[in-house]
C-alpha cells in the first residue's frame, strides 16, 4: 500500500482542492461584481469573468485524471493496493469537486447573470451611441446655446424694464392717493369753516335786521315826536344834539392824546 508520500494522487488532490477554494473565492467575488457594477465596462469584472473560466477548465481537467485514475484501479485492482474505502473516498471527493464546479458553471450561465450583462452591454451602447449624437451635433450646439442665451437676456431685460414701470405706476398712485387724501382733508376743513362763516352771516343778517327794525321805530317815533312838536324845539334839541356831538369828538381827541 502506497503512502501519502509516495502515491502522487494526494498531491493532486491537494492541488485541486487548493484551487476549488480559491475558486469558491472567486466566484463570490465575481457576484459582487454582477450585480453591483456596468459589467461591459468594469475592468475588474472582465477579469474575474476570464479567471474563473479558466481556472474551471484547470480543475475540471485535474478532476478528469484523478476519475481516469479511479477508472483504471476499478479494473485492474490487483495491480494498486489501497486502504480500504480509499477508493470510494476518492470517488467521493472527485464527485464533491464535480459537483462544486458544475454549481459555479450554472450560475455563471444562469438566465439571470446572462441577463444583467446583456443589459449592461445594451445600456453601455446606448449611452454610447448617445454620445456619439451629441458629438455630432456639437458643432451646431454653441449656437443654440448662444442664441438661447441672447432670447433669455432679452426677456429678462424686458421683465426689469416692465417691473421698473410698474413700481413707478405704483409710486404715482400713492402719490396720487396721498394728494387726494391731503385735498380730501383741506375740504372737511373748508367745509367746516364755510358752516362756521355762514353761521356768523346768518348772525349779523339777524342783527343788522333787528338794528333796522329797531332804526325805522326810532326813526318813526322822532318823526311822530317831530311832527308833534314846534319848530323852535326842533331847533333847540338839533342845537343840544350838537353841543354833545361836538363834545364828544373833542373828547375823544383828548382821549387819544
Amino acid at each position: 500500500m502506497a503512502s501519502p508520500d509516495q502515491d502522487p494522487y494526494y498531491l493532486a488532490e491537494q492541488d485541486i482542492a487548493s484551487s476549488v477554494r480559491g475558486i469558491m473565492t472567486t466566484h463570490e467575488k465575481w457576484k459582487q461584481l454582477l450585480f453591483n457594477t456596468n459589467t461591459y465596462t468594469n475592468k475588474e469584472f472582465k477579469w474575474y469573468n476570464k479567471e474563473i473560466r479558466k481556472v474551471l477548465a484547470v480543475i475540471e481537467e485535474d478532476v478528469g485524471d484523478i476519475l481516469e485514475a479511479i477508472g483504471t484501479i476499478e479494473k485492474f485492482p490487483g495491480r494498486y493496493v489501497l486502504a480500504p474505502g480509499e477508493l470510494e473516498r476518492r470517488k467521493s471527493f472527485a464527485n464533491d469537486v464535480k459537483i462544486k464546479i458544475n454549481e459555479i458553471k450554472e450560475d455563471l450561465q444562469s438566465p439571470r447573470a446572462l441577463a444583467k450583462i446583456e443589459e449592461d452591454k445594451q445600456n453601455e451602447l446606448l449611452s454610447s451611441e448617445k454620445r456619439n449624437m451629441i458629438e455630432r451635433g456639437g458643432k451646431f450646439e454653441g449656437l443654440r446655446r448662444a442664441h438661447d442665451e441672447d432670447n433669455r437676456d432679452f426677456l429678462r431685460e424686458q421683465a426689469g424694464y416692465q417691473r421698473e414701470l410698474m413700481n413707478r405706476q405704483d409710486e404715482g398712485l400713492d402719490q396720487m392717493k396721498d394728494d387726494i387724501q391731503i385735498l380730501g382733508e383741506m375740504g372737511k376743513v373748508m367745509n367746516s369753516e364755510l358752516k362756521i362763516h355762514e353761521g356768523l352771516l346768518d348772525s349779523l343778517h339777524d342783527r343788522a335786521a333787528k338794528s333796522s327794525d329797531a332804526l325805522g321805530s326810532v326813526m318813526r317815533k322822532l318823526d311822530r315826536f317831530m311832527e308833534s312838536t314846534s319848530s323852535k324845539l326842533q331847533w333847540t334839541i338839533i342845537a343840544i344834539l350838537g353841543i354833545i356831538f361836538v363834545g364828544l369828538v373833542v373828547l375823544t381827541t383828548m382821549i387819544k392824546k
